[in-house]
């Protein structure tokens, strides 16, 4: 039986770039003889659905006779879905993709799930059998009716054989690092994008989303808001890579991610959702649909990326340009912002390790920095401390780079103060003789330093590195909880001021 309402009922082709219908009326599944192929929508309307259309023919037109699934088609045996047989669609919708205007029928995002050809094993009154083979379902479905009547015509579909390959292994969820690099470059064999100020995480992202840190930590519970980055792609299941950021006037704040970064207290999330709202930026995918990419070429994983996120307000895909890193290295210093990533083409993904085949150059200085210490506070700052007493890791220990006295909020300060204390300890974790640390400005010692373990990160912005190896006008920028301190290399910090 087919459905009352057609398909031009519901639409304005004034209004909506969906193809206009070339045979009025619907087809009943149950009689109608099938064509050759069938499609998978990707629907983002109101709430995310998927379509099914099978291939059938009104009179001598082909049509696509369609079923909404909203929890699109099962891929495991023993589960059972909702498909609603809706209005036949036009054959040539089977290419559409793209935008149904807001106040149009359906209105939102339509992506293609996936398609190919399919063959009916058992046609009849209220059921179908049939065998899919597209590129991400293949398999034999039933589909049956349960209910038909008061304008609905509901079925339920079924898995009855699954004749996927077996996947491949998922690679390691530890993300590819970028070495550092002083200059900016023009190279035809190279690709460019901005670097962003945030929290690295990789999503994989199947019938849920997880969110994983560098260090390896579960960060899905901290954003909220991005938990359901799954709905966003075009794929059965994906592992991609990006960085969580907190926009402020239109561009990346480490400063204002900081609010975000280790909250722990469900209440305290949620707040911070409102007033602190984070998307994920995305430059990377290393695994699609079962199957490892760390092997295929960067151009080809990028041209995937693109064609697997759904942008919204949560997520979106990274710009990048080819060949031009100079003009791209300009612009990002013209909007402050913290520089840009150079990535060769033809290169493969290696998890976990730092490689020459993806460069950084930033565009201020900027660098991470193990906290050893403080000094006690004066004045307005008398019960937290006056400045952090910073180093990085060389040949010889712990090297001390100066002491971190300026841009600390209300907030860091009572925040930071219990970690100093809990970390305390008698020896100094510095490399050499630190009765007489100096800051480097003026000769200045620093009176009275109160040690503690090297385990606390922090990202510093800094204007020079003096030939005394101290951070000249250093200023706080907040913690990195997913950085371990021996990440923290003095190599990487003289690189960053131009010293290596």
């Amino acid at each position: 039986m087919a459905p009352d309402k057609t398909y031009e009922d519901k639409r304005s082709f004034e209004a909506t770039p969906e193809p206009a219908p070339a045979v009025e009326g619907n087809v009943d599944p149950g009689t109608a003889r099938p064509g050759g192929n069938f499609l998978i929508h990707q629907h983002h309307a109101r709430r995310l659905h998927f379509d099914l259309r099978l291939e059938m023919m009104n009179g001598d037109t082909p049509v696509l006779v369609s079923w909404a699934v909203p929890k699109n088609l099962p891929s495991t045996r023993g589960k059972v879905h909702l498909a609603v047989h809706v209005e036949d669609h036009p054959f040539e919708y089977g290419s559409f993709t793209g935008t149904i205007p807001a106040g149009q029928y359906g209105a939102g995002e339509v992506r293609i799930f996936d398609r190919g050809a399919y063959e009916v094993l058992e046609q009849a009154d209220g059921k179908l059998s049939i065998r899919l083979s597209g590129a991400r379902v293949r398999g034999v479905y039933h589909l049956n009716r349960t209910r038909h009547g008061d304008g609905k015509d509901e079925w339920v579909v079924l898995l009855a054989k699954d004749e996927r390959p077996p996947p491949d292994d998922s690679p390691p969820l530890s993300p590819m690092l970028a070495t550092l690099e002083t200059e900016a470059f023009d190279d035809d064999r190279w690709l460019f994008e901005p670097k962003w100020d945030g929290v690295r995480a990789l999503a994989y992202c199947a019938e849920e989303t997880m969110l994983v840190s560098r260090s390896g930590r579960n960060m899905t519970t901290v954003y909220p808001e991005l938990s359901r980055l799954h709905e966003q792609m075009v794929a059965r299941d994906a592992i991609v890579d990006g960085e969580i950021v907190a926009m402020d006037k239109g561009r990346p704040s480490f400063e204002r991610l900081q609010g975000r970064m280790n909250l722990q207290s469900a209440g305290d999330i949620e707040k911070a959702v409102k007033s602190i709202p984070v998307a994920l930026i995305l430059f990377d995918i290393i695994y699609l649909d079962g199957r490892s990419l760390i092997n295929t070429p960067l151009e080809t994983r990028k041209d995937l990326l693109a064609e697997l996120v759904v942008a919204s307000s949560v997520v979106e895909v990274s710009p990048f340009v080819k060949a031009e890193g100079r003009a791209l290295s300009e612009a990002s210093r013209a909007q402050n912002l913290e520089g840009i990533v150079a990535k060769k083409l033809g290169s493969p993904y290696r998890p976990g390790k730092r490689t020459r085949e993806w460069l950084k150059i930033k565009t201020v200085f900027e660098a991470d920095v193990v906290i050893g210490g403080w000094s006690p506070g004066e004045g307005e700052r008398s019960d937290t401390f006056g400045a952090l007493l910073v180093g990085a890791y060389a040949d010889e220990g712990l090297r001390f780079l100066g002491a971190v006295g300026t841009g600390f909020s209300d907030r860091a300060l009572r925040d930071l103060m219990p970690e100093l204390r809990d970390g305390s300890q008698p020896a100094s974790p510095f490399a050499g003789n630190t009765k007489q640390l100096s800051t480097g400005r003026f000769g200045k010692t620093i009176k009275n330093p109160q040690w503690i373990r090297p385990e606390i990160v922090a990202r510093v912005e800094f204007r020079e590195l003096t030939s005394g190896d101290r951070l000249r006008a250093p200023s706080f920028k907040g913690l990195r909880s997913d950085k371990g301190p021996h990440e923290c290399s003095y190599a990487d910090v003289a690189t960053v001021a131009g010293k290596a």
